[in-house]
């Protein structure tokens, strides 16, 4: 009997997260702001340590970023060696290296997951089209999307991550509704987690359409423990500003249920110096298996 015993408890010993439950990922949004040459004060070389300073501290398992340059992120990534990017920039050059223009990548950490697919589509009529600028937007803006897996866990999920116009009213009513067709299209089943520069706050009615979509919520509204709860994500570099607008925001899958254990806006500066002109927002998510 003593013999059975150990056996079985070997067995159940053996089998990986029998008893672990849905694996938890920090999650963030985080736009870096570009290198902008008319900002004699905030600097990028003043800015960069600040960014590293921050991706250290909390050891993010992946970061939807918005707005760097090829020069920015070259200079970055060998300052954080455990993480990778996905990404191109808005016009979709691959052929030549343009270092000033705006990426929206992915960062994720190498030892930890395995990507498995992803791309980049635009906002406009012509999703597939590089380069095209939509609607009335001011510029070209896109989602770069990805499928990871978790090499512990084995759990697959999607990331979306996006930038929408500042100022075109229409390119900011339909970018919304772009992407949760685009959820539909790509990601049917699988967990989803969508972040981004939103350039819409809680308030306005666009906000509306992802967060009372059915497909996805709001992370702060799910969360079960929230920090920095008054505070507004875009900070214009003024330590005194008020507020609690919300640009940036990370949505979750309802089904399957992504459940948000807890959401920070990060409000760190390095030397006096905040890292960009937004706030990273970080959340603990708990990734479900998909749907079959």
């Amino acid at each position: 009997m003593r013999r059975i015993s150990i056996l079985i408890i070997t067995c159940f010993l053996s089998v990986p997260n029998l008893f672990a439950g849905d694996p938890v990922l920090k999650i963030a949004s985080f736009n870096i702001q570009y290198d902008n040459a008319r900002d004699k004060v905030n600097t990028w070389d003043k800015r960069l340590p600040g960014v590293v300073s921050v991706f250290n501290k909390y050891q993010f398992d992946i970061v939807g970023a918005q707005e760097p340059y090829l020069s920015q992120l070259n200079d970055l990534m060998p300052q954080i060696p455990d993480y990778a990017y996905l990404g191109i920039n808005i016009l979709g050059d691959t052929t030549t290296v343009v270092l000033r223009r705006h990426h929206t990548p992915i960062f994720y950490k190498k030892e930890k997951f395995d990507v498995l697919d992803w791309g980049t589509f635009w906002y406009s009529e012509t999703p597939d089209v590089p380069g095209k600028k939509g609607w009335d937007a001011y510029s070209p803006r896109i989602c770069t999307w990805a499928k990871f897996r978790d090499k512990q866990s084995q759990r697959e999920f999607f990331i979306f991550n996006n930038h929408f116009d500042h100022l075109g009213d229409i390119a900011r009513r339909e970018s919304p509704k772009l992407l949760l067709a685009k959820i539909k299209e790509i990601a049917v089943g699988y967990p989803v987690l969508t972040m981004g520069d939103f350039n819409t706050n809680q308030y306005h009615q666009n906000y509306r359409i992802l967060s009372e979509s059915g497909v996805v919520k709001d992370s702060y509204q799910i969360a079960r423990n929230i920090r920095n709860r008054n505070t507004p994500t875009y900070n214009d570099y003024n330590p005194d500003q008020k507020g609690s607008s919300r640009i940036d925001h990370v949505y979750v899958s309802i089904k399957p249920e992504v459940k948000v254990k807890s959401y920070r806006i990060i409000t760190d500066a390095y030397k006096g110096i905040y890292p960009s002109d937004h706030f990273p927002v970080l959340i603990e998510a708990e990734i479900p298996e998909r749907i079959k």
